[in-house]
């Protein structure tokens, strides 16, 4: 099921001298940031989300190679050492992102991967790989540039109720992580400011 955006003209230059419209949305639509109430109750709506934890060093670790050969292909513990033995220890206060080469895929059914019982297959963070970054890192939030941090096949968001009960967010179907370097970038997440959002689409930009 989708629920595609829909832009509604409510004035026209040629009607009213002034044009506006007005949008309908699903708040977890196209590039976008998950707040923690999106699966926990009581926890931080995207408004409530500080600035400061928007803003905040990024690391790229690139699991494309096994992506290319297994669409349930997971980043997990061995990934993030491995990184870490070639960059460093991930930085505290960061956002740690997947990158899988899925976009590649964005205009063809294997981005979404629905078999023939509906279960979907993409690439996403291991629940292990997860846990290790709440418990043994310091991070803000994780992103991914397919449609969901956990994997398609984890129909139960494994991962998205441990990093939202952390109070971490997360940011879903980010394009271009193959161009920006794999440490030493900040990361400035463009959610908007809206009470109560479980989420919102957002203009994400990386800087170094």
């Amino acid at each position: 099921m989708t629920y595609p955006f829909q832009l509604i003209p409510m004035a026209t230059l040629k009607e009213n001298g002034v044009a506006a419209n007005s949008w309908k949305i699903h708040e977890h639509l196209g590039t976008h940031t998950d707040a923690p109430n999106h699966f926990i109750e009581n926890q931080k709506s995207l408004d409530q989300i500080a600035l400061e934890d928007l803003i905040v060093p990024v690391v790229v670790i690139d699991i494309s190679d096994k992506a290319s050969k297994n669409r349930d292909a997971e980043l997990t513990v061995d990934d993030i050492k491995t990184f870490e033995s070639q960059y460093g220890k991930i930085p505290d206060h960061s956002c740690v992102m997947m990158y899988s080469g899925w976009e590649a895929h964005l205009k063809d059914p294997m981005f979404v991967g629905l078999d023939s019982q509906q279960v979907k297959h993409y690439p996403g963070f291991s629940s292990a790989a997860i846990q290790f970054l709440l418990t043994q890192r310091s991070i803000a939030g994780i992103g991914v540039d397919d449609l969901s941090i956990d994997p398609g096949i984890d129909e139960k968001y494994t991962g998205h109720k441990m990093l939202f009960a952390a109070g971490k967010w997360a940011v879903e179907c980010v394009a271009n992580l193959s161009n920006i370097p794999k440490t030493g970038a900040t990361i400035i997440v463009g959610a908007p400011k809206v009470g109560k959002a479980t989420g919102g689409f957002s203009r994400i930009i990386a800087v170094w």
